[in-house]
């Protein structure tokens, strides 16, 4: 195949005018004193002893052994050639001709064809320089160990080698260049002499070199965008991971509320590994409204009451101060990242007012307006504009109870008349139900108006004291033996309680005021024979009954027990209805609930 290409390259210089070309332009007298280069002077006369001239003709981009085979026509009968001679140095011939003025000739080669024709005034004895150069284009084959290797001739970037690693290279001209291959960051540069027997060229990478690298980026934040050379790359858990050629590689990383990073990095025959962490194209704002319990807004986003410090990133905001029956004040602002700390002041909202008159039958009833105590009946007062929980309350009397709406600039006129509660006592055993919440007396003050409940049901299923291994482990507190109510309140501010304490969940599901009994309060109920039979014979025909003593049940109390078992848990007090008798279990232990509420 490539000899094939060669001979079709050489056919067609063979076909092309004047391949072969003389100068005439270069044609010029040599300096006086310069040295000869062959061993002929002086100019020797012809065979009819006229004087003879000299040219020192260089003919570039064809070897010595192609420029000993041209042969010198002189157009005309009268002029001799005398000398034709191979230079010592460099690529040229010394020829010597009779000398007469407008002396015609040109050069003929047997591969290469005739030049073109050139007439140069040529004087006797003289010496000149005469430039010819041989324009014959070869195809050139370059073979490599690569497939898709960059191929360069004298800088010239010509292609990537095919699937057999060989590119062929068109119009190069005979004689010395430069051959560079380069593939995956690497490269192999070597010089190469071509002419029309010399048209073959290979030139290999180092393979070991030039293997494929990992790359490996480890970025803060950890959702960053990471492209390489204009791809998307793969992110997990903030690191990206990527096989890349040798060679140098451009690199962007990119994330909201960042700052950009881009650059290069070169992959060398070893893993590269750069950790990454982006500005964040952000500012610290703090926002302080006027007055007081002013909510703060961003982008109507509540961000908390006045005043708010947090991050913002760069954008557009509306700042605004907001407050329930009042005007809401707002700022426009433009964050960016410098200055790194900035702070803003929202006007205070302005109050909407409205006004109310209250009068009550009888009169002189506690009014609260959301809770807050404002004055007796009849009262004419301002209320912030908006809905409002209104309440009389009054000694022997029920409190009565409304929602009420405030409208800027009018009036709102209310006459309510309150309900007489007729005083009623309970005694242990009675039903009590005074509609928030329902049960079983089993305690009552010397007045009988107030006591304590227990559930008209207990836990479908035995619950953990706490499931928390962590919490098991630990005292919480819990260590009222009379008042569950105040172990309630230690459990409640545990974070996450409701998971980790299902007797004291159990017990809360049944509503407000509902609490696991300390284990005094647990023992009146299921120790003590006569209260627990007069609470069973109300619960008998309206709920579940309490286990009687000889059953296998027991009960959780709320009470801790401070005792620390060899493997670091602690324990709670329970009542075994087996026997009546109180115990000390592990925490995990399975148990009974019932719940009870004080009146």
């Amino acid at each position: 195949m490539l000899l094939a290409v060669a001979t079709l390259g050489i056919a067609a210089a063979q076909s092309d005018k004047n391949t072969l070309e003389i100068i005439e332009s270069s044609f010029r007298p040599e300096q006086q004193g310069v040295l000869e280069k062959v061993n002929i002077d002086p100019v020797a006369k012809d065979r009819s002893q006229r004087a003879c001239a000299r040219i020192k003709l260089h003919v570039n981009r064809m070897t010595s052994a192609d420029i000993d085979q041209l042969q010198v026509h002189i157009a005309g009968g009268v002029q001799q050639l005398t000398k034709k001679v191979l230079a010592y140095e460099g690529n040229g011939l010394i020829i010597e001709m009779t000398a007469k003025p407008q002396t015609r000739f040109f050069l003929r080669h047997n591969i290469y064809g005739d030049s073109n024709e050139v007439c140069l005034n040529l004087e006797g004895d003289k010496v000149y320089l005469l430039e010819a150069q041989l324009n014959q284009l070869f195809p050139i084959t370059v073979a490599t160990n690569m497939k898709g290797a960059d191929v360069y001739v004298d800088n010239r970037y010509c292609n990537k080698t095919n699937d057999n690693y060989v590119l062929i290279v068109q119009d190069i001209t005979p004689g010395e260049h430069t051959l560079r291959i380069e593939h995956a960051g690497r490269r192999v540069e070597q010089k190469i002499l071509v002419h029309r027997d010399n048209l073959y060229f290979r030139c290999d990478v180092d393979i070991a070199e030039a293997r494929p690298q990992f790359v490996l980026f480890e970025l803060e934040p950890k959702n960053a965008v990471v492209m390489i050379d204009g791809e998307v790359q793969s992110t997990q858990e903030g690191f990206v991971q990527a096989l890349l050629p040798n060679g140098a590689h451009n690199y962007r990383i990119m994330a909201k509320g960042y700052h950009e990073q881009s650059g290069s990095f070169t992959v060398d025959g070893a893993k590269v590994t750069r950790k990454f962490v982006l500005k964040a194209d952000a500012a610290m704002v703090t926002i302080t409204a006027g007055g007081e319990g002013a909510e703060i807004w961003v982008n109507n986003e509540r961000k908390g009451t006045s005043p708010w410090r947090g991050q913002l990133l760069s954008g557009n905001y509306l700042f605004e101060a907001r407050k329930a029956g009042h005007r809401t004040t707002s700022l426009p602002q433009s964050i960016t990242s410098n200055p790194a700390e900035q702070s803003y002041t929202l006007d205070a909202p302005t109050p909407i007012v409205g006004s109310v008159t209250i009068t009550s039958v009888p009169a002189m009833a506690d009014v609260f307006v959301d809770g807050k105590s404002v004055g007796q009946t009849p009262l004419y007062t301002d209320l912030l504009a908006g809905e409002h929980t209104l309440e009389l309350r009054r000694k022997e009397y029920a409190t009565a109870s409304q929602k009420i709406t405030v409208t800027e600039g009018k009036t709102a006129s209310l006459n309510i008349t309150l309900l007489k509660v007729p005083t009623k006592t309970y005694k242990v055993g009675d039903y009590y139900n005074d509609g928030k919440k329902e049960g079983v007396v089993f305690w009552v003050d010397e007045s009988g108006q107030h006591g304590k409940i227990v559930s008209l049901t207990e836990s479908s299923s035995r619950l953990m004291w706490s499931s928390d291994t962590n919490e098991q482990k630990r005292l919480i507190g819990a260590d009222d033996k009379n008042n569950g109510a105040n172990n309630m309140a230690k459990v409640k501010q545990i974070s996450g309680w409701e998971s980790k304490y299902p007797a004291f969940k159990w017990c809360a599901d049944l509503g407000e005021g509902w609490y696991l009994p300390a284990i005094e309060e647990l023992k009146l109920f299921t120790s003590n024979k006569s209260v627990r039979d007069a609470v069973n014979q109300t619960l008998a025909g309206m709920g579940e009954k309490l286990a009687n003593i000889g059953n296998s049940h027991w009960y959780w109390s709320s009470t801790e027990y401070n005792y620390q078992s060899s493997a670091g848990e602690f324990c709670a007090w329970g009542v075994s209805m087996y026997s009546g008798l109180t115990l000390s279990l592990n925490k995990y232990s399975l148990g009974y609930v019932r719940a009870v509420s004080a009146f």
